[in-house]
């Protein structure tokens, strides 16, 4: 593994080391400007008008979901989470369906396997490299279905960063790029940091449906998470343009109604990756943090300095490889350079099968609603506390 690993505190605010050899696979020790969280509040980069605006923006953290436990001798109903409509809801509208393995076998062909090294890793630090997980040749079609969709999704994706970053404008309303960039100027509370372009593996018309669905990703996924099976939950393109900001600090199972500890995200480079390039940077150990979310709002969670985590992030990924992280490792990106080409990332999310829908009783808190539009129409057709199986996220592996 080629990376950077800077241990959070004074060493966080030494300038950057420089470039190395990639050393086989060990990481490379070294230091950097201190990401957001590191710094006092008013030195992010991330532009915030003033605290209301932002908790109405996010859902206010933890006060949309959670009614806080301030007396102990409150009634139960008091003490516990509010839960939203959208996961209470329930539609009995699907009937049975052949819950067979999904997986394509295109890219399958001397399927790269998994090493106790990268296992091992994964198991320890919440993430791993895999490098040439695809040949590079073998990755141009999907590239060039990726890019595609892209493309002609733009607006789509503008659309969505509207209705996360701008409450109460209408994104279904705007007519093209240009009138949701001014939606997002004049409405938004933060810099825009990526756009998303979702689950492209549901849509049977989209050349790239057969590569996100491909056994040689899933495999990757159900061997790192020692599963038998594995079903894609979510599959998503992000896109860093030339100077957007930063990715916040973030788990991914914060935003999953599912009831589960065994979810992977692979993130995979639609190009190749330079140093200069936003690749993820990763707390190593947090996915083994369970009192940081047990104890903290989401709000409480923007200041993790204190938590001794060490930073690390993959350099100069090559077309073919590709990182994994557990669910709850904490993850973030820095700002796409001004001078640089468009970054492109797929990113499939995948989890053991046999989860639970979660159930809508006694929660402490709820998930994170960014990504409703990828979870909404199956959600309500599975009751809460169920099995989730439903043709939407099916079996890829096994």
């Amino acid at each position: 593994m080629r990376g950077v690993t800077v241990p959070v505190g004074a060493a966080a605010r030494s300038a950057r080391g420089g470039r190395g050899g990639r050393g086989g696979r060990g990481a490379r020790k070294g230091r950097c400007e201190p990401p957001d969280w590191a710094k006092p509040p008013a030195q992010g980069r991330q532009r915030r008008r003033d605290d209301d605006q932002h908790e109405k923006r996010t859902g206010g953290g933890e006060r949309e979901f959670v009614r806080e436990k301030r007396a102990s001798a409150a009634p139960r109903e008091e003490r516990e989470v509010r839960v939203r409509e959208s996961l209470r809801a329930v539609s009995s509208a699907r009937g049975t369906f052949d819950d067979a393995c999904r997986g394509t076998t295109t890219l399958f062909d001397d399927a790269r396997r998994v090493t106790p090294e990268e296992t091992l890793r994964y198991e320890r630090e919440g993430h791993t490299c895999v490098r040439n997980a695809v040949d590079a040749m073998d990755m141009i079609p999907m590239v060039r279905a990726c890019t595609r969709e892209i493309m002609a999704r733009r607006l789509e994706a503008y659309r969505h960063r509207v209705s996360v970053l701008c409450p109460g404008v209408n994104a279904n309303a705007l007519s093209d790029v240009e009138d949701a960039k001014r939606a997002l100027k004049k409405h938004s509370q933060e810099e825009v940091g990526f756009l998303q372009t979702f689950n492209l593996h549901r849509d049977g018309k989209s050349a790239a449906r057969e590569f996100i669905m491909s056994k040689r990703f899933a495999k990757i996924a159900a061997d790192l998470m020692g599963c038998e099976k594995a079903r894609i939950y979510q599959s998503c393109v992000f896109v860093k343009e030339p100077g957007m900001a930063e990715t916040n600090w973030h788990s991914d199972l914060n935003m999953v109604p599912l009831d589960t500890n065994e979810f992977i995200t692979l993130w995979i480079p639609l190009r190749s990756l330079d140093e200069e390039d936003a690749a993820l940077h990763f707390a190593s150990r947090s996915h083994r943090d369970f009192a940081l979310p047990y104890w903290r709002t989401l709000e409480g969670m923007e200041d993790l300095e204190a938590r001794g985590y060490e930073i690390e992030t993959y350099e100069e990924l090559d077309l073919g490889d590709l990182t994994a992280h557990h669910g709850w490792t904490l993850h973030w990106s820095p700002p796409q350079p001004e001078d640089s080409a468009p970054r492109y990332a797929l990113s499939i999310c995948y989890f053991a099968d046999g989860a639970r829908r979660m159930s809508t009783e006694n929660l402490r808190r709820v998930p994170h609603d960014e990504d409703e539009w990828s979870y909404d129409e199956w959600l309500r057709e599975i009751a809460p506390g169920h099995a989730a199986r439903h043709p939407e996220i099916p079996i890829v592996w096994g």
